[in-house]
């Protein structure tokens, strides 16, 4: 998108050799659309998209603007997977997170229809514990009527609190889309980064 002026995105390996680059983690269940979230973001398909769930088997590093990376992790909790490829991931993300010195946020997508999952908790807590910023990114917002809708931030509002901030989002109506972006760019430092540009 343009409010975050993508000029270039790069797949790196999931791998960080030398100083890591101030970077955004994207989490959630498989099939909650990660992937089209992240392709509507940098406004265009790097992310592949399926309908098949679970097509995200590892962890995916994009370099934005050769200055930022936005870290799309393997889908968890899908229940066709069997339990030692659920240990994998859990493994695979725990490595990345633990080794990772500048993670600025990680965005834990959450179908709005479905709601907060226990794994999700647990994705949530481990952001608060490593002070890492965490956020709830709802998806699919526009399967919910209006007063489900206001049920349902409410709902998450009084469980989350102030410290985790909740954006309710839809691909297919592109509602939501902005003020994630500009979030986004912020938690890049996006805005550091232009004022130290122009001093």
């Amino acid at each position: 998108m343009a409010l975050l002026r993508v000029n270039s995105v790069r797949r790196l390996p999931p791998r960080y050799k030398g100083t890591p680059r101030p970077a955004v983690a994207v989490a959630g269940r498989s099939n909650v659309g990660k992937s089209t979230l992240i392709n509507l973001l940098l406004n265009r398909k790097v992310a592949p998209t399926s309908k098949a769930p679970g097509r995200t088997r590892g962890v995916h590093r994009y370099l934005v603007n050769e200055r930022w990376d936005l870290v799309d992790l393997p889908g968890y909790g899908y229940a066709k997977v069997d339990e030692s490829l659920r240990l994998k991931w859990r493994a695979m993300v725990s490595e990345f997170l633990a080794g990772h010195g500048n993670l600025r946020q990680v965005l834990v997508l959450v179908d709005a229809r479905r709601g907060l999952a226990e794994i999700d908790r647990e994705m949530l807590q481990w952001a608060i514990e490593e002070r890492v910023g965490a956020a709830v990114v709802l998806t699919k917002i526009d399967k919910l009527n209006r007063h489900e809708r206001v049920r349902l931030l409410r709902d998450l509002t009084r469980e989350l609190g102030d410290a985790i901030p909740v954006f309710p989002v839809s691909a297919l109506k592109r509602e939501g889309i902005r003020p994630l972006a500009e979030a986004l760019a912020g938690w890049w430092g996006e805005d550091a980064y232009r004022r130290g540009q122009s001093g």
